[in-house]
């Protein structure tokens, strides 16, 4: 069992080695002093030109950048340049023994000097003559702090001078524990430790103020010789070096020899006591689409080493169940020749991300991309989301009316080419209403409904509700594809409707919300609030929401996608597209030749876009892997278990003033004005 080492619940000032030494010490500091006073001297003043700026010495020093959840608990990312982690601590949050160990083995007469140490000087001048070379330091704390931040390693005498007359004028303006302060957030502790947090976090997982006697011991030991007294890299240097610094301690005074003692025998030896450096990354994806946000709005340096804190939208328990939900789905798909999956969920009611799974599987082909955002794929008839609404917009259709399911063949204006859509179970099936063509995902009502309004009008309700399709314009020099969303909406033809301009999950997401909120878009986002240190950097701003499709079109569509009768001659009654207990509205979608499997579903309060397939579209997966069997399963499992999680039972959206309602064909159907069954 560990012993905490008895000591000071506050900093000491430690004891002058011998009082004698002041004589020694006056005598030096006049002699750096005295022509620093002399202020008509040419050569001191363009010396004294040269200094850096004291003040200087205050800035702030790198820092890493920290991502969390929504729930500012869960670590998410640690963002920082390689082979550098600092994380700023006030000297108050340090505890007592690393600071006390620092100050006894780096400069024991700290609190007394007055940033410079005289006898020291004389000591390493005198060591450094007999030696023709630079073999002894003299540096104070202070002297460190300023070659850490102010005037570097250069081993010259004019650096050591200037380092000198900054340590005295800084000594001057500041305190002492200010002073510490600066210095201990700033000091290497090798393996990518700078500063106290830092090293305690990497060496030990813990926070500064919790580790004992030694820990700290071994910690401070590594300052004068990072490389030799590495304990990762020389064992024995370290131990012999802590056993230094424990002595050192028990000079001033700050341990007892038997708390030392037993600080020594403590067992640090890695890996079980002692880690290596990590940089564990909870939702990747995720954390990729926030950094690219976070360089675009304060630029790569800010984001890597600006110290920001960067709470997020992020539901943790909803992620690790998303992410669980797509890789076991995936893994057990293999047969159907699947790798990839990805998902996006989002809170309609204020447009955050609370679920980012950008790969089913990260080692899998594919798996460096995040596929939840990028790059855009054939969303299949989950594509008549938009064209259905539009067509509810127009007013030239109603959920009721009949629309025959008879063949069709359209040559484009602009090409030429032929268009004749067929069904994905290759049969006609005679007259039905608009609502059971959209429910049971016919293709061929569809097309005809999105000529009826014109496939332009399909393109901007897309565009309206978040979700601009792409539109592929070969590649780049570099051979990535050249995708755009602004084309001419005339330039769209009938295939949009089944899925042939590309859309990504988060965009599928982002349209079915309109309908979640009855018409009003609120764009989704990632970062609720950004800090550094007590500064507020950013705060979102509460979206009441752009109305974009009027709520009683939203209410209709939402009676169309939640009516299990609507689904049954295809899928059949109670199926993977229900949840048990709940209303929900849902739309699945296949692309041709089974590259893509997508579902849609909303509630009031969770929007959840499911995609499943490969990183390169151009392999397929097997015939008849449709979405039902890909994609369905996923979306069902999350969006059950989600809004348990979530406590939400059974709710559904209130009836919107200004709508005609009456039974048709034995059931309540829904109409706009100017409309009828």
């Amino acid at each position: 069992m560990r012993r905490r080492a008895s000591a000071p619940q506050v900093l000491t000032k430690g004891r002058v080695a011998r009082p004698a030494g002041w004589i020694v010490r006056v005598v030096v500091l006049l002699a750096i002093v005295i022509p620093s006073l002399i202020i008509t001297s040419p050569g001191y003043i363009a010396f004294a030109d040269k200094l850096p700026d004291p003040t200087q010495v205050t800035s702030t020093v790198p820092e890493d950048t920290l991502i969390y959840a929504a729930d500012n608990k869960t670590l998410l990312a640690d963002l920082h340049p390689p082979g550098y982690q600092n994380y700023y601590e006030p000297l108050s949050d340090m505890g007592t023994l690393l600071p006390e160990a620092v100050i006894s083995i780096e400069d024991r007469n700290f609190y007394q000097e007055p940033g410079i140490d005289p006898q020291g000087i004389v000591r390493a001048s005198v060591v450094d003559w007999q030696s023709r070379s630079t073999a002894q330091g003299a540096s104070t704390i202070t002297q460190q702090l300023v070659k850490l931040r102010l005037v570097g390693n250069e081993a010259t005498l004019d650096r050591k001078m200037r380092e000198a007359l900054l340590a005295f004028e800084i000594e001057r303006r500041y305190t002492k524990p200010q002073i510490l302060e600066w210095y201990l957030n700033s000091v290497f502790f090798a393996n990518t430790a700078w500063g106290t947090a830092a090293a305690s976090k990497i060496y030990f997982h813990k926070q500064t103020k919790e580790l004992d006697l030694a820990q700290a011991s071994m910690l401070a030991g590594v300052i004068r010789g990072p490389t030799i007294y590495n304990p990762l890299v020389n064992w024995k240097s370290a131990k012999d070096r802590q056993k230094t610094v424990l002595d050192a301690m028990i000079r001033d005074g700050k341990v007892t020899a038997a708390d030392a003692a037993a600080a020594f025998a403590e067992d640090l030896s890695p890996p079980s006591h002692m880690f290596l450096p990590e940089n564990h990354m909870v939702a990747p994806s995720f954390v990729r689409y926030v950094t690219g946000l976070l360089i675009n709005k304060f630029g790569t340096d800010a984001t890597y080493t600006g110290g920001m804190r960067v709470i997020t939208t992020l539901n943790a328990p909803l992620q690790d169940l998303g992410q669980r939900v797509v890789t076991d789905n995936i893994n057990a798909l293999r047969g159907r020749n699947v790798t990839q999956g990805a998902m996006v969920a989002l809170d309609p009611t204020t447009g955050a991300i609370l679920t980012m799974v950008g790969s089913a599987n990260p080692g899998a082909y594919g798996g460096q991309y995040n596929l939840a955002v990028w790059p855009p794929r054939n969303p299949g008839s989950s594509m008549k989301i938009f064209t259905y609404t539009a067509a509810i917009a127009s007013g030239k259709f109603t959920m009721t009316t009949p629309i025959a399911d008879s063949r069709i063949s359209y040559r484009d204006p602009m090409s030429g080419e032929v268009y004749a859509p067929q069904n994905y179970d290759g049969r006609l099936h005679g007259t039905c209403q608009l609502q059971a063509c959209m429910g049971n995902s016919l293709n061929i009502p569809a097309v005809k409904v999105e000529l009826g309004i014109g496939v332009s009008t399909v393109v901007a309700m897309a565009r309206a509700m978040g979700a601009p399709p792409y539109q592929l314009h070969g590649t780049d020099a570099n051979g990535f594809p050249n995708y755009t969303t602004d084309d001419p909406v005339n330039t769209f033809g009938p295939s949009l409707t089944l899925g042939g301009y590309g859309e990504t999950p988060l965009q599928m997401a982002t349209g079915a919300s309109v309908l979640a909120t009855q018409g009003l878009l609120r764009q989704p986002y990632a970062i609720d609030v950004i800090t550094r240190g007590d500064q507020l950097l950013y705060m979102h701003e509460l979206d009441p929401g752009k109305r974009v499709l009027d709520a009683r079109v939203a209410f209709i569509m939402q009676a169309i996608m939640s009516n299990d009768n609507n689904r049954a001659m295809i899928f059949g009654r109670n199926s993977l597209l229900t949840l048990r207990g709940r209303h929900v509205g849902v739309k699945t979608g296949t692309s041709d030749s089974f590259a893509d499997a997508w579902t849609v579903g909303y509630t009031p309060h969770l929007v959840t876009a499911v995609w499943g397939g490969n990183a390169n579209w151009n392999v397929k997966m097997t015939k008849g892997s449709d979405s039902y069997y890909i994609a369905a399963p996923m979306w069902h499992t999350f969006m059950q278990q989600a809004l348990d999680t979530m406590g939400m039972g059974d709710e559904w959206y209130p009836e919107p003033p200004g709508l005609i309602h009456q039974s048709c064909k034995g059931q309540m159907a829904y109409y706009m004005p100017g409309t009828h069954c």
